[in-house]
Parts: structure tokens; C-alpha cells; sequence
């Protein structure tokens, strides 16, 4: 019997020699050599393709930057430690379109783990905010810390990985409270639960509360459940007349419609849109609302522009991409490579071509000239922005705010008034850890009679922010401005 026992206790140990311990993944650290090896394939699939590396950064300050972060790579570190890291960098460059995306098999792994923090928040009034009624914490209540950790370090930690075009911080903080779970992960590691310090509205008593983590997968599901206050997105665009306003709001969430049947029901939808404005003669006023609106394809704000300009307007002012072909081919992840990486090569042999400065540049035959459609809105417009206006959608406010075609109303934009990089990305990815890299190619100019060069999103002429009071009581503090201030007063 004894020998039976030190039989199965040797067979045991032997075990655990030839098939050890499977370190945990969120634990598990890389060796130095290793992320030394990606991060010099970082710095250069950036250096030698990225098409703005240097526009709101010098050179030398982001050298010092690649520089600085390369000598604290000296120890194993683990997938969150790398990735912030590699935040830090693409912070710096200030590129909305530069995104970085944890090793698939991570991502697969964390998402179904209970270690996220389960509440909708919202940034209002400089600070975090809960943003649902499906919780002992109040709606509206003002987070003070968690877990021991103040907001302002939060922001801190957190802001780091969301990025705008240039340095607009508000944008920042924003898309880090909307993103919470996933951003108080990624700077915090996993947790059980959190506690919470809190005021309840109108109260400056501190309370606490523990309360329990979730899946992200499970926070995301219920995300549009749970929120108390956002801005609808299951229908990229809406159309409805107020008689008595004699008003018209026209809201686009989204110019991302690619594909021949999405391109055509959008294109009807305009132009049906402003069908029916021109044989309402009394319709005096017009409200765009783009409000998170992130972009998508030129064609389509180009085609919603026709409709609201007075006078003629080119695409861009120039387009420019920073290679001939793709540089370190070999360090594409494999299905961009196959499916992507020919329409990209092809698009640059066939519309760029290198001009007298030595820029690969649009050529000016695919610069269209855009005229004011017949059927084109002549009365007042308005145009509602906030924080999470990008790309394409930004091009589209720059262009208004530009001509002075349109009132704008909102937050700043955390698209690029001057230009932003577009038109088609590429997509590396790091042998070692399996990080993937991605930017947009092509560096646009907005085409601009009065750029302006403060580095900054696009400015509203009036600016109304939404406040913890608007939260509790459902308000659009927004539309509420220009319909009782701008409309109602005019018709007097």
C-alpha cells in the first residue's frame, strides 16, 4: 500500500515537471529581449509610413520620446505594462486614425473574466458621473475615487489610450469614461470588486460602495440598456419637421455607408430629405445633429455638403501619402495582407503620383470640384458637435465652420479643424507579442479658405456643454440652445 502511494505521489511530481503550470495570461510576462525586438518594429513600421508623425510633435521630442520609453523595456513585463508603453508613444504623435489592439488570444481571454467595473459613467461638469438607474449608487452621483484611487490619477492612467487629432484632452477624458470598464482594466489590471467613494446629486456627503465586477463582454451587451443618458445610434440617420418651429433636424450618426445598398439608401434618404424641404417653403431653419458621429466615407459628406453649400467646393486642399509601396511588408498581419494590402498598392499606382516637391501626392484629376445641388437648402443652419466628432465627420464641420455656411453649436470636435489622415490603413502586427498596429495612410488637407494652426478640433461658435443637471433630467442642453435661443427669438 505504501509503495502505491509514493507510486502515485512520484507520478504526481513527474507530472508537474513535464507539464508545469500554465502561468495565467494576464500574469504572464514577456521576456525583454522580446518586447525590445517590437518596439524597435513599432517605431519603425511608424517612422517610415505614418503620414503626420511629426505634425502636432517635432522630431526631436518624439526621437526623445522612442528613446526614453526603449530604455525602461529592461525587464519581463507583461501584455497591460507593454500596451501603455505603446499608448504613451501614439499619444504623443496625436492621431485619432493610430490605433494599437491587444494580442488577440489576451483579448478572446479577458473579455469573459468577471474583473471589470460594471457601471455606465459619463464626463460632465470636469468629472465622472453615473450614468444608470440599475445600481444602489445613484444616478448622478459624483465619483470621487475608486478602489482607493482618485479621479484625477484615473484620468490620468486612462486618457492616455484615447486620441485625438492634436491635443484636445476633453476628448480624451471623455472616451475614457464612456469606455470605463475596459480603460480602468487596461490601467489597473483585474479585480473582484471596487469600492467606491461617491456624493450622492445634490449631497456633499462622501459615501462608499462595494460593488461587484462584471464580464466586458456582459458590460458591453447591456451598455445601451443600462446608460441613463447617450445619444441613440441604432439608426445612422433621421429626419423630422417641427411645423411650429418652423424647423428641420437632420441627424447623422454615421457616414459609414460603403456598400452599394447602404450608399444608396443613404443617398436617397438625403436627397429625399431635401426634396421635401424645398416644397416647404415655410421651413426656415435647418439642425444638423452629428453629435458622435466618427466619420466614414468622403463621398458621403461630400453628397450632404452639395445640399447645404452656397458656392463651389473642392474635396481636399491636398492628399499625400509617405511611400510607394508599403513598407516592412513582411510585418503585415497575414489577412490585411491578403485581402487589403493590393487595393492599397493599387490606389496609390493609379491616383498619386510624386510632385515637384518630392510628395506623393493625390493627383488633381481625382480632386473633384462639388457645386450646390438645385434642390440645396438655402434657409439658417446649425450644426451640433461634441467631443467624439472625427474624421470624415469633422471634415464635414470644418468645411461649414470654414465657409460660415452654418451656426455650431456644442463641444469642440476631437477631429482636426486643418486636416486628419484617411483614405485607406495598414495594419502590422508585432511578431513577439502580437500587438497589432494600425494608421491611416494618407495625410488630407481640408480644403480651407482660413485654416487655423492651434493644433486643436474644431471650435463651435457657442459653446454648450452638458451638465450632471441635464443627466438627471434628460435635457439636450444643445438643441434646447439653438431652438430657444437662436430659433425662437428670430421669429418674433
Amino acid at each position: 500500500m505504501k509503495k502505491a502511494i509514493v507510486f502515485i505521489a512520484m507520478a504526481f511530481l513527474l507530472g508537474c515537471y513535464f507539464f508545469p503550470y500554465r502561468v495565467d495570461i494576464i500574469s504572464q510576462k514577456k521576456q525583454a529581449n522580446d518586447l525590445q525586438k517590437d518596439f524597435v518594429v513599432f517605431r519603425s513600421v511608424l517612422e517610415k509610413g505614418h503620414p503626420a508623425l511629426y505634425k502636432y510633435i517635432t522630431k526631436p521630442e518624439l526621437d526623445f520620446c522612442f528613446d526614453s520609453i526603449y530604455t525602461t523595456i529592461n525587464t519581463p513585463q507583461d501584455i497591460r505594462t507593454f500596451n501603455e508603453k505603446l499608448a504613451f508613444i501614439i499619444n504623443k504623435i496625436g492621431c485619432s486614425h493610430t490605433n494599437i489592439y491587444l494580442p488577440e488570444e489576451y483579448y478572446d481571454t479577458i473579455k469573459n473574466r468577471k474583473n471589470f467595473f460594471p457601471l455606465p459613467l459619463i464626463y460632465v461638469d470636469g468629472g465622472i458621473y453615473v450614468n444608470t438607474d440599475q445600481s444602489n449608487i445613484p444616478v448622478g452621483a459624483h465619483i470621487l475615487s475608486i478602489s482607493n484611487h482618485p479621479v484625477e490619477e484615473i484620468f490620468n492612467r486612462t486618457a492616455l489610450h484615447y486620441v485625438p487629432d492634436g491635443k484636445n484632452k476633453l476628448y480624451s477624458r471623455s472616451q475614457a469614461t464612456v469606455d470605463f470598464a475596459y480603460a480602468y482594466f487596461m490601467a489597473y489590471g483585474p479585480a473582484a470588486y471596487f469600492d467606491v467613494e461617491f456624493a450622492a446629486p445634490g449631497n456633499n456627503v462622501i459615501q462608499k460602495e462595494k460593488i461587484e465586477a462584471v464580464t466586458l463582454q456582459q458590460y458591453l451587451k447591456d451598455y445601451n440598456i443600462n446608460a441613463y443618458y447617450y445619444y441613440p445610434d441604432e439608426v445612422g440617420y433621421d429626419f423630422e419637421i417641427i411645423d411650429s418651429l418652423q424647423t428641420a433636424i437632420l441627424t447623422v450618426r454615421s457616414f459609414s455607408y460603403s456598400s452599394a445598398a447602404t450608399f444608396a439608401a443613404y443617398k436617397n434618404f438625403i436627397k429625399n430629405s431635401f426634396t421635401l424641404l424645398k416644397n416647404e417653403p415655410d421651413i426656415k431653419n435647418l439642425i444638423v445633429d452629428c453629435r458622435n458621429n466618427t466619420g466614414g466615407e468622403y463621398e458621403n459628406i461630400f453628397l450632404l455638403n452639395r445640399f447645404l453649400s452656397r458656392s463651389p467646393f473642392k474635396e481636399n486642399e491636398s492628399a499625400s501619402v509617405f511611400f510607394d509601396k508599403v513598407p516592412y511588408a513582411g510585418f503585415l498581419e497575414k489577412g490585411y495582407a491578403e485581402t487589403e494590402k493590393p487595393a492599397l498598392d493599387s490606389m496609390i499606382l493609379k491616383e498619386f503620383c510624386r510632385n515637384d516637391k518630392n510628395e506623393n501626392s493625390l493627383i488633381e484629376a481625382d480632386n473633384t470640384l462639388h457645386r450646390p445641388h438645385p434642390m440645396a437648402f438655402n434657409g439658417n443652419l446649425f450644426v451640433i458637435i461634441n467631443n467624439n466628432v472625427l474624421s470624415a465627420a469633422s471634415n464635414f464641420v470644418a468645411i461649414i465652420k470654414d465657409s460660415r455656411r452654418g451656426v455650431i453649436v456644442g463641444e469642440e470636435t476631437g477631429g482636426g479643424y486643418n486636416g486628419h489622415n484617411g483614405f485607406t490603413r495598414v495594419l502590422y502586427k508585432l511578431p513577439a507579442t502580437g500587438f497589432s498596429i494600425e494608421y491611416s495612410v494618407v495625410q488630407v488637407k481640408h480644403a480651407l479658405q482660413n485654416p487655423n494652426l492651434n493644433k486643436f478640433g474644431i471650435q463651435p461658435d457657442y459653446h454648450i456643454s452638458t451638465t450632471v443637471h441635464d443627466v438627471l433630467d434628460s435635457r439636450d442642453p444643445q438643441l434646447s440652445f439653438i431652438i430657444n435661443k437662436l430659433i425662437k427669438p428670430s421669429m418674433q
